[in-house]
């Protein structure tokens, strides 16, 4: 009877001391791989030799995640690349183009600031334009609209009524000739390559021309 209890006795602590210590197997988010790995390294229930071994397949599966997540990643960068690849031959093959992606210019440096690129403009109308007879380059406005700015100059030019209203005076709505048209146009093309900035301009009412400067990085 005795050697009985004795012998079952030193079965049940031989049981409490294999008890099996969870390693993460099964789990598949590393958080949880992280944190389970933090407290087993603190946990003072278990012996050295149990928490290095715990630790070490712990690490393990955190290793094994990371490795899988890199391969994942590489696989669909190459699945990507061979669609890339395909979707070009396909169209080489059609005849079809790639289209050119267009940049953004707010966020190209340009070659001249809006100050520079506003006197130049000022001076090459000046000296390319013709001067209609109330033609004042003094009589100039600047307006910031956010993404660009817009230069006012009025009566460059020769304007005349549309026929509708040709025998009108002081008529608000005249329009440019398509010589002083041109010769505009030259300019802001010209002022474009120089500035590096993609200037466009329009008429509006009461002969004023008004020529839009965007904004680029640095303003």
């Amino acid at each position: 009877m005795g050697g009985r209890g004795s012998g079952g006795g030193k079965s049940g602590g031989g049981g409490a001391a294999s008890k099996k210590i969870p390693t993460g197997e099964g789990i598949t988010d590393k958080n949880e791989l992280i944190n389970l790995y933090n407290s087993i390294s603190g946990n003072p229930n278990l012996s050295v030799d149990q928490r290095v071994k715990a630790m070490s397949d712990i690490q393990d599966r955190i290793n094994a995640l990371d490795a899988k997540k890199a391969a994942d990643l590489k696989q669909k960068r190459l699945d990507a690349l061979a669609k890339a690849r395909a979707k070009r031959a396909e169209n080489k093959k059609n005849g079809i183009k790639p289209e050119k992606k267009e940049k953004d210019p707010s966020k190209k440096k340009p070659k001249m600031s809006i100050d520079n690129t506003i006197s130049d403009l000022k001076y090459e109308l000046k000296r390319n334009v013709e001067n209609g007879r109330y033609a004042d380059f003094r009589d100039t406005q600047i307006k910031d609209n956010g993404k660009y700015i817009t230069f006012f100059v009025r009566d460059i030019g020769s304007w005349k009524n549309p026929p509708e209203a040709r025998y009108e005076e002081d008529y608000d709505w005249q329009i440019l000739t398509k010589s002083s048209g041109k010769q505009i146009d030259k300019v802001v093309k010209k002022m474009s390559k120089q500035s590096g900035r993609k200037l466009r301009w329009g008429t509006g009412e009461k002969n004023w021309v008004e020529i839009d400067i965007p904004k680029m990085k640095g303003d």
